[in-house]
């Protein structure tokens, strides 16, 4: 119980002065009064008065007056303390957990936060996807221009599927396994894009097939997926301007098959050259359409079949007439144009040996005015077409070889004069010394063979002449100079350089950085009174080429 007048807080007070003021010296039968007791300590009260008051006291005495009921109470106190802390306490783990909660709750920002180095890594690992992630939808992006759900629809959803994954796992903040979902999904679309080099292939091949088939449409649908997937693709934009013109192509050949139907009807050879013609025409505007080369070989083989007949009829017609000179003509340009047909080996034999009994002396006599007049090869011929028709003449016998051998140094020495400065070759210069060496050893040399020697005397001659020979260039060309049939010869750059050379075939190679490199055929004349300039330069940039 509290004194009147006093609050709990002031009576605690009161109890805290007079537990203190307590003394345990000896214990006394007689009672003093607590705030009395109080106020003594307190004020320091005289004897007197504690006295007057111990007989007050003793009058009106209070159980807590009493040291010992005093000591007894605050016992029972701290008895029922101690049991209401066992039952309203709880347990330490209950108690952690509480305590971690109400530290939650009284200070939410520290519970909301997270330690730097973690907040480091989830924000590279933020970062690191996002990066994924843009390479991923350019894929996704690449791969819908070049139509994917045409050609790989299975796939690419699966590809889909996965980087939706990846999103799911990124709006729950998990990053790290967000990247892999999305890197997964980004491998999946760079497998797509590796399918494209066969799916083209494939394409283009059924886009030349449909054209050589003669479906346009079709082909240059083939074309156009192409260059869907690869813009750039040469073939494809090659095959689509073929496609584009193929019904113009297909028009112009059929008016090949119509002069084909005309020849059929009347015969004449000239309608086949009008095929022939048009199909030409058709491959100056699509040079690759097979078809073409078909019908041409087809055209082209009617067109002989057709001239060889007309030719055969000729001669024959003339082998009847008896005229075997006519008939043997008509005979050989049959043959020129099938030149293993035996039907016309057949006949040939035939109009010679029917002719035979007529012709031979006509042909001794024409083949010695040849000799006489140095036309070797028509003599020699003349005594081959004797030798056809007897072979045991032997005066044809002799000039056959006598012509013919005639016939091949004549042959061989027009064959060295007309190209003079392949001399300058140490190979053709012996063989022309040898030439000229068997010409010589005949014995009656008429005027043609005396003009032959002295030409190939004084090509031989001239041959071994010193020329001179000036070059010039920019002095930053690396030049080489080679005669044909020898070694290269380096003369490095300069400004002009003078030489002495011999007539003949030379290349000249020029190196310059940044340049295309030159390359130039020089022949060099025998001709003493001037002196021959050549001007060899570099002076073209692999710029202009590349812009080209």
């Amino acid at each position: 119980m509290s004194s009147p007048g006093k609050t709990p807080q002031d009576q605690s007070d009161s109890e805290s002065k007079f537990i203190k003021a307590i003394r345990f010296d000896a214990p006394s039968g007689s009672t003093t009064n607590s705030d009395e007791s109080d106020y003594d300590i307190s004020h320091q009260s005289t004897k007197g008065e504690i006295a007057s008051r111990q007989g007050n006291s003793t009058k009106h005495s209070k159980w807590w007056h009493s040291q010992f009921n005093l000591m007894l109470a605050v016992f029972g106190l701290l008895v029922v303390t101690a049991v209401l802390f066992v039952v309203i306490v709880p347990s330490p783990e209950v108690n952690k957990a509480d305590l971690i909660t109400a530290s939650q709750n009284a200070i939410p920002t520290l519970a909301g936060s997270e330690a730097p180095w973690s907040q480091s890594q989830k924000a590279d690992a933020r970062s690191e996807s996002q990066t994924i992630l843009a390479n991923l939808l350019d894929s996704k992006k690449s791969l819908e221009n070049k139509k994917v759900l045409e050609w790989a629809p299975e796939q690419y959803q699966t590809a889909l599927d996965v980087a939706a994954t990846g999103d799911e796992l990124y709006q729950l903040n998990d990053y790290v396994a967000a990247i892999k979902e999305y890197q997964s999904a980004v491998d999946q679309m760079d497998d797509l894009f590796n399918l494209l080099p066969k799916l083209i292939t494939a394409l283009l091949a059924e886009g030349n097939d449909a054209i050589n088939k003669g479906k346009s449409i079709l082909s240059a649908e083939k074309f156009n997926r192409v260059l869907v997937l690869d813009n750039t693709n040469l073939d494809a934009t090659i095959g689509l301007d073929r496609a584009i013109k193929l019904d113009q192509v297909l028009g112009v050949i059929a008016l090949a098959e119509s002069h084909e139907i005309d020849f059929q009807e009347s015969g004449d050879v000239d309608d086949l050259y009008e095929a022939e013609k048009k199909l030409q025409q058709a491959k100056t505007i699509d040079e690759y359409f097979k078809p073409i080369d078909i019908a041409l070989i087809q055209v082209q083989s009617k067109i002989i079949d057709r001239k060889f007949q007309l030719e055969m009829t000729k001669a024959y017609k003339a082998l009847f007439a008896q005229k075997y000179a006519k008939a043997r003509l008509a005979f050989a340009k049959a043959l020129k144009i099938k030149p293993d047909d035996k039907s016309a080996i057949m006949a040939q034999r035939q109009a010679l040996a029917s002719d035979a009994t007529s012709s031979i002396a006509s042909l001794l006599t024409r083949a010695k005015v040849y000799e006489q007049q140095e036309e070797w090869a028509s003599a020699h011929n003349n005594y081959q077409s004797v030798l056809q028709r007897d072979i045991n003449q032997v005066g044809a016998k002799f000039g056959e070889i006598r012509t013919g051998a005639r016939n091949q140094l004549d042959s061989n020495i027009r064959a060295i004069l007309k190209d003079t400065l392949s001399f300058s070759r140490s190979e053709i210069n012996e063989q022309a010394k040898l030439v000229l060496k068997d010409a010589k050893a005949i014995r009656s040399k008429g005027k043609k063979l005396l003009t032959q020697i002295s030409q190939l005397e004084v090509a031989l001659s001239k041959s071994k002449e010193s020329i001179k020979v000036s070059l010039l260039s920019d002095s930053q060309t690396e030049i080489s100079f080679q005669k044909l049939g020898s070694k290269s010869i380096k003369l490095g750059t300069f400004a002009k350089k003078n030489l002495s050379l011999k007539p003949g075939r030379y290349i000249a190679r020029g190196v310059r950085l940044g340049y295309k490199d030159l390359l130039s055929k020089i022949e060099i004349t025998s001709n003493k009174q001037v002196i021959q300039t050549f001007t060899l330069v570099c002076d073209e940039p692999l710029r202009s080429l590349s812009k080209g």
